[in-house]
């Protein structure tokens, strides 16, 4: 009897999940603590197993029920970062069992990969979802569609992400919002750049150019991302994990051994310089302030991972930048190598939008103040406002972009000395050698940076391999001093 009260009480709990999610999802952790008490006064083991057995088949029903257009769906997301966190959780518990069975290495190893494999695909998820979106935004508005009907029929008998997504966005723009904001509200996760682009795109009536800029970029990252690395970055940082938990268990166990073969051998045993340097390096970091290595490496598997994780998913907010957006515009213009990244790609968005403002009639004011909502680098969004201060004060605009420090490619376009007439033709190929200059330099980086870092781990590795055989070799040498023909 108490079975079929069981079994109607979980089938119960996932009509409720599917039907009323908010209070299923409120009332089914006491429901579950219940049959727990019931079944641990009862000793009954069946009642005792029905307790979480009831509490994930409602989690699970929450999070497959179907959200009303005008209803909050805050249930369903509750649900889904719990089974995630429960995932991470799982995946947690076994990276422990691995250090307690000894295995740390290809714990650490799997651990890594699993986490990194999911980061990157949800981050080529999400590119390719937003070039479907915008794309599909874009292609209907160069063909003078409807555009809450086009989204609607491209989203009919389609029940995926995306489609959710045109739904929601045209269901914001029925309710009279401008595109941008309904973007916003219907696709939160919509990067902020492209955000940036379609809002001041819209001030000037140039929504189809600015997608198909938008379009261009996202594909452009999406074919990067997809590209097969001959080396992966994670890569180096196995190496040198593996390579330190190596070191450190032959400096504890068998180095200590050769010098005690030694002190017997010789009277006055002295290991190989290149052995006491490893032995005063591996004291220095695992030994004498190992602490301090152990306190840095758990603040950065609890703190500085997980946060950049989470920064790199959040949508930036180019009209009201978050604090550490701010703080990590900061730091990226004043570092050598991604100052010229970071200033390459905003001054890519910047021509892009000058060119569609000067093409839609816009004066030179309207067309820069445009740039100042796009999103790029907050320190160079400052050169932006003070070319406009001194472009608004009446200066020339060249000799304006030049003195703001905005580059002399920009004030070649505007100069009217030498190409009057012809700033949008110039506009439009500085943004074509932005864009290939940008992948082109990313390239050579890489191309560059990789080989220099395994040349530098192979040198590395090759001295810790003979600092490691140097007190055998010292052994059999002094041997070798002691055979009497």
């Amino acid at each position: 009897m108490e079975d079929i009260g069981l079994v109607i009480l979980i089938a119960l709990y996932i009509l409720l999940g599917w039907k009323k999610p908010a209070v299923a999802l409120i009332t089914s952790p006491f429901v579950a603590g219940m049959v727990l008490i019931l079944g641990i006064t009862t000793q009954n083991v069946v009642i005792i197993t029905s307790s979480p057995i009831l509490f994930f088949l409602t989690l699970l029903a929450v999070s497959l029920s179907k959200k009303e257009p005008d209803s909050e769906n805050w249930p369903q997301k509750c649900a889904k970062w719990f089974f995630i966190a429960l995932i991470i959780l799982i995946f947690l518990i076994t990276f422990l069992i691995g250090l307690a069975l000894s295995i740390h290495i290809f714990s650490i190893i799997f651990f890594i990969i699993f986490i990194s494999s999911i980061i990157a695909y949800s981050l080529t998820s999400r590119n390719m979802t937003t070039a479907y979106v915008l794309s599909t935004i874009g292609a209907s508005m160069r063909q003078n569609l409807p555009l809450p009907m086009a989204l609607e029929s491209a989203a009919s008998g389609i029940s995926d992400k995306r489609s959710k997504i045109l739904n929601n966005i045209k269901k914001w723009l029925v309710q009279g919002y401008s595109l941008s904001e309904s973007i916003k509200r219907g696709y939160s996760k919509c990067p902020g750049y492209a955000v940036a682009m379609i809002t001041a795109a819209e001030r000037i009536n140039q929504l189809p150019l600015a997608l198909k800029a938008i379009e261009a970029n996202i594909t452009t990252q999406t074919e990067e991302n997809q590209k097969i690395r001959p080396v992966h970055p994670i890569y180096p940082v196995l190496v040198i994990t593996t390579t330190f938990l190596i070191l450190l268990g032959v400096m504890t166990f068998i180095i200590p051994t050769f010098s005690a073969v030694l002190e017997e051998m010789v009277d006055a045993p002295q290991l190989p310089a290149s052995t006491r340097v490893v032995m005063d390096i591996m004291n220095f970091a695992a030994y004498r302030y190992g602490w301090v290595l152990g306190l840095l490496i758990l603040m950065i598997i609890l703190i500085t991972i997980p946060a950049s994780i989470y920064f790199k998913f959040r949508a930036r907010r180019p009209d009201k930048p978050y604090l550490f957006s701010r703080i990590g515009d900061y730091i990226k213009w004043h570092l050598p190598v991604l100052h010229w990244f970071e200033r390459n790609y905003s001054m890519l968005q910047v021509v892009e939008m000058l060119r569609l403002s000067l093409n839609a009639g816009c004066t030179v004011n309207n067309a820069i103040e445009n740039t100042i909502g796009l999103d790029v680098n907050n320190r160079f969004k400052r050169r932006l406002r003070k070319w406009l201060q001194k472009v608004e004060r009446g200066d020339n605009i060249a000799v304006a972009a030049r003195e703001s420090k905005l580059g002399s490619t920009l004030a070649w376009a505007f100069d009217e000395k030498v190409n009057q007439g012809n700033t949008i033709t110039i506009l439009e190929t500085l943004e074509a050698f932005y864009r290939s200059n940008y992948s082109y330099s990313v390239n050579l980086a890489r191309f560059i940076i990789w080989p220099c870092i395994i040349l530098c781990m192979g040198i590395t590795v090759g001295f810790l391999v003979y600092a490691i055989y140097s007190p055998s070799i010292a052994i059999i040498t002094h041997l070798m001093t002691l055979v009497t023909p």
